[in-house]
């Protein structure tokens, strides 16, 4: 198990903390930006890098089914505990699921985790198997001092992150809006 994989198994128990404020927050975001992208009606959604589930949770609460993906034993354990259907796997070794397997592909706060490299992994096997959009929550480009002491403890990639997003995602969809959420975080929306 790599380091980074390993990092997030150990502070799973911190993670799961946080759990009912993010899907307070999340609820709120759904609820406020996601119908407008869909039809309505129930959407088979991916959720990579999911942690404890609670950005899938909020999905699944709104009606779709989500299936929740992560590398880190810890957080498959709590994200199963937390009532989603969890699989373990590294995105950066591929997603194990044939092109189009779900109506969109989710994800809050794990692109700006990885290196560049990384990232394009995570956009190209994103956008793979999303069949409608690929949505990322993550920060926006605006630079938060308190944020980047707390990124560099975890060993984030959060500066270089803000400084090549939305560019970087660019030209692994056919179109990508931006949706401010809040101050500091945005919603990259692709379609692939």
């Amino acid at each position: 198990m790599n380091w980074h994989i390993r990092k997030f198994h150990l502070i799973s128990p911190f993670y799961q903390l946080f759990f009912k404020f993010q899907t307070l927050y999340y609820s709120k975001l759904i609820n406020a930006h996601f119908n407008t992208l869909t039809t309505g009606g129930y959407l088979r959604i991916l959720d990579l890098g999911t942690g404890t589930g609670a950005f899938g949770w909020s999905f699944q609460k709104a009606g779709h089914h989500v299936m929740a993906a992560d590398a880190a034993p810890g957080m498959v354990k709590l994200c199963r505990k937390n009532g989603l259907d969890c699989v373990e796997f590294d995105i950066l070794e591929g997603i194990p699921f044939k092109d189009n397997s779900f109506a969109v592909v989710t994800g809050a706060y794990i692109a700006h985790g990885m290196s560049r490299p990384e990232r394009e992994i995570l956009y190209k096997e994103a956008s793979r198997v999303a069949d409608k959009y690929v949505l990322f929550h993550d920060f926006s480009n605006r630079y938060n001092f308190v944020i980047s002491v707390i990124e560099r403890v975890e060993g984030s990639h959060y500066r270089e992150f803000i400084r090549s997003v939305p560019r970087e995602m660019e030209k692994y969809f056919q179109k990508l809006d931006v949706v401010p959420v809040d101050p500091w975080h945005n919603w990259y929306i692709g379609q692939p």
